[in-house]
């Protein structure tokens, strides 16, 4: 944890412009997309980071700079965050998880789902010609299969977990589908609670885990 927070350190103190740190959780793409397209019309020079969201944090929160409450550049960017869709913008200066901002950063968090923090974060192929292949979900939205180059964004809503890809950034992404299903298995050590993730796109496509259902075992 401490490593996490030295690397933060680094990321939120280090530019000479004014820089919009963000930090996200459960994005889709679209939204994503519309927050990029309102940032750079208004020239707020920004950068992505995969640093987890604190879990304190519901909604949209800016961290800034001691003594630098109402100024323009903190409008405009809660303008950016109304019209992706939040109600509104908390602005404080300190962050549970001691990112601290120097003057010209800032620190933008942003949660559409709190809900995808309930899904494991690695789940394992099931009924796959490949068994070996494991998918890492990121709270940050993102996902890799483990071992591999492949990564993409994912997205949970209403028991279905989405996962996209894409080949090319200019290039419109794959997509697959899961439906979620909690359930009952019997195992060595007798029946233990599982979630199941069964694909909705039946054909095969050029991913490899987005070939197979997934599963994860509770142990406990």
């Amino acid at each position: 944890m401490q490593r996490i927070f030295a690397m933060a350190a680094l990321l939120l103190s280090g530019c000479s412009i004014q820089t919009l740190h963000i930090f996200e959780s459960g994005l889709d793409d679209s939204t994503r997309a519309d927050l990029v397209k309102a940032l750079e019309e208004r020239d707020i020079h920004y950068r992505f980071t995969e640093l987890p969201v604190p879990q304190q944090y519901e909604d949209a929160r800016l961290n800034i700079p001691p003594m630098t409450s109402g100024d323009k550049w903190h409008r405009e960017i809660e303008y950016v965050v109304r019209e992706i869709g939040f109600d509104s913008l908390t602005i404080s200066e300190f962050n549970m998880q001691r990112h601290r901002y120097t003057p010209n950063n800032a620190g933008l968090y942003l949660v559409q789902n709190r809900a995808v923090q309930a899904l494991p974060d690695l789940l394992f192929a099931h009924q796959c010609k490949d068994d070996s292949i494991q998918l890492q979900l990121k709270s940050s939205g993102h996902w890799q299969q483990v071992g591999t180059e492949y990564r993409g964004r994912w997205t949970y809503k209403s028991k279905y977990l989405t996962l996209t890809w894409r080949e090319k950034p200019e290039q419109h992404p794959y997509q697959q589908v899961y439906s979620e299903r909690e359930h009952i298995v019997q195992t060595l050590h007798g029946p233990k609670p599982a979630k199941t993730f069964t694909r909705q796109q039946l054909f095969d496509g050029p991913v490899p885990v987005f070939n197979c259902d997934l599963q994860v075992i509770f142990a406990e």
